[in-house]
């Protein structure tokens, strides 16, 4: 990808994040994301078709990089020996911590969790061949731990003790 592009969208998203924790995501106009992105309109409208096209590729950002992880996640593997998974996963939250600050303080971040969790279900699930109807408790358990290992992360926030959170993180999966 060009370095202009990498760069502008960069200015966006940062931008974006720092609008959510602001204001409303429905207040936001086009203008003023521009504006604090330092680019003019019709660059915004090279790279997206509207506000809600840019907020849902800000989220998305945030996400891949989570889900990809998760989808090279062998399910055997993580009951037995949580602590690499775990710690992964927990890098990638340390490499983004400024933005799941301000987006935990955004008027989106309930649904977007909820979505989250769901795409992280699903990556675990499809990449091991779990389906709720052949494996429902596995797939219970896929659930409980993600849902459970997100809240560990997103609840505390500012505050994050990677060390702290990885080792109740790697007990809850061992228990369940």
């Amino acid at each position: 990808m060009d370095r202009r592009i990498k760069r502008t969208r960069s200015a966006v998203f940062n931008a974006m994040l720092d609008l959510l924790v602001e204001k409303e995501s429905n207040k936001i106009t086009v203008l003023e994301l521009c504006q604090r992105a330092d680019i003019n309109k019709s660059t915004f409208y090279l790279h997206y078709k509207n506000i809600d096209d840019c907020l849902h590729k800000c989220f998305q950002t945030i996400m891949d990089g989570v889900i990809a992880i998760t989808q090279q996640i062998n399910y055997e593997d993580m009951k037995t020996n949580p602590k690499p998974i775990v710690d992964k996963l927990l890098s990638e939250v340390e490499d983004n911590i400024d933005y799941l600050i301000k987006f935990k303080g955004s008027d989106i971040a309930g649904r977007s969790i909820m979505i989250l969790k769901q795409n992280i279900v699903k990556g675990i699930c499809d990449s091991n061949n779990i389906s709720l109807e052949d494996n429902y408790y596995d797939y219970c358990v896929i659930t409980f731990m993600v849902a459970g290992c997100i809240d560990a992360v997103i609840a505390p926030l500012p505050i994050f003790d990677k060390e702290a959170i990885s080792n109740s993180i790697c007990t809850m999966i061992k228990i369940a």
